[in-house]
């Protein structure tokens, strides 16, 4: 199967399941709780049970629509949360000017570039509908050379070609807010079994409204349990796929894929382990590699960000892949075998980039 095949299922498979979960929703608050608690009533009055448990509170054009509202609020709301903690800087800068020279090159419309002051080397996109933000740190600018952090950009640039920016916004917020539905779901267990692990909103919540919180959990809390497994493994595989994608994408762009590959190799070894978890790393999908997304004070001026020419050869990339390759320690950060983190596993990817390269340079001998 294609990879944009594959991410076309996957994103099916994740509308789907957006839907669904605001169908789930409808027919338990609308439908099922109000159902269970006048049938109780009926039942003890009359003996009998005459509820029709099979439909739904609002018409199919109307929960269309509120599925359509849902989806749409993820992607502005999504994309405004991940840029609340940065700010807009000059766009005059080294990198604003690789962005727009690649962004010609794959001849889509330019994203905005912001430059964030911090020593952590991360890079992601983030997106809507519209447009695209590529957000990227002094840190990664000082710790890949220039070729490595042209074929960074181009990485975050292909996202935009591929279109799957505003795909991942989207994903990586429905995995918090299922998570969030099922947590809040399972509030009176909380309250019972560890009420001091309560915050102040489960409090008042318990106060003021046990028992929809009691029926809560016992009827809605089993239909909401597996959506945060789903939604974390169509983000999971969605993410590998795009990665892949734009890998592939990013080398043909700059016609340089081994200098993508001693990119990844450099964050690889700079960053820690995330955990595999998904659903606690939440946005770390969006990176190139993954790690937290940095927020912060964005640089204001080209001085800020100069980059050295790139003095390391196609020979010196390909050993220093090969020996990484060979050696695969550092806990291959972000490299589980079984490729089960946010990302697929780094040697994976060194080995489709080694493998482009090898056909570039044997269609350049033709």
């Amino acid at each position: 199967m294609s990879l944009r095949l594959r991410i076309c299922g996957v994103l099916a498979a994740l509308v789907a399941i957006n839907a669904l979960f605001v169908l789930v929703l409808l027919w338990a608050y609308g439908v099922l709780l109000p159902g269970v608690v006048a049938g109780t009533i009926v039942f003890l009055q009359h003996g009998t049970f005459p509820l029709d448990f099979l439909r739904l509170p609002v018409s199919w054009p109307t929960a269309g629509l509120l599925i359509m509202g849902f989806l749409l609020a993820q992607v502005y709301y999504g994309y405004r949360r991940v840029l609340s903690g940065t700010r807009a800087g000059d766009g005059d800068h080294d990198v604003a000017r690789t962005v727009r020279r690649l962004a010609m090159t794959a001849d889509v419309p330019e994203p905005s570039v912001r430059v964030i002051d911090d020593d952590e080397p991360s890079c992601y996109t983030v997106g809507r509908l519209t447009d695209a933000t590529i957000v990227v740190t002094t840190g990664l600018v000082d710790t890949l050379d220039a070729d490595e952090l042209e074929a960074v950009l181009a990485h975050e640039i292909a996202h935009v070609v591929n279109r799957d920016v505003t795909l991942m916004t989207i994903t990586t917020l429905f995995v918090e807010i299922a998570d969030q539905a099922y947590h809040w779901a399972r509030l009176a267990r909380r309250a019972l079994f560890d009420p001091r692990q309560l915050s102040t909103r489960g409090r008042v919540a318990v106060q003021w409204f046990l028992p929809l919180v009691a029926l809560t959990y016992v009827f809605v809390a089993p239909l909401l349990w597996v959506f945060p497994t789903i939604a974390d493994w169509a983000t999971r595989t969605l993410s590998h796929a795009r990665e892949f994608a734009a890998d592939d994408a990013a080398a043909r762009i700059t016609g340089k894929p081994l200098a993508l590959a001693t990119a990844l190799v450099t964050l690889a070894e700079a960053t820690e382990t995330p955990e595999t978890d998904l659903r606690t790393a939440k946005t770390r999908a969006l990176c190139i590699v993954p790690t937290e997304l940095v927020t912060g004070r964005a640089v204001g001026s080209a001085s800020d960000v100069a980059d050295g020419a790139s003095t390391t050869t196609p020979a010196e990339r390909r050993e220093t892949v090969s020996a990484w390759l060979e050696g695969a320690t550092p806990a291959t950060a972000t490299t589980a075998p079984t490729g089960t983190g946010t990302h697929p596993p780094v040697n994976r990817r060194l080995e489709r980039l080694q493998t482009i390269a090898a056909d570039q340079e044997l269609e350049g001998s033709v």
